[in-house]
């Protein structure tokens, strides 16, 4: 059981770290945009919905291993 706990710990980190890293260059983006502004909305645009997803994939990914209804 503890390796299995070892992979879940490494598997919450990684998705963790992606969260991280799209808020980073989505904050990027917003405090210094690109070239024009459509690049720099689609930029933020994108960061933004990666950050949600990986969110979304992480919680689901701790209820199935915990067994949590939500």
């Amino acid at each position: 059981m503890h390796t299995q706990d070892e992979r879940v710990v490494a598997i919450v980190d990684n998705l963790s770290s992606l969260i991280r890293s799209h808020a980073g260059m989505l904050a990027s983006e917003q405090y210094m945009p690109s070239v024009d502004a459509d690049t720099s909305d689609d930029r933020m645009r994108e960061h933004t919905h990666w950050v949600k997803e990986l969110r979304e994939i992480r919680e689901r990914f701790e209820n199935l291993v915990t067994g949590t209804v939500p």
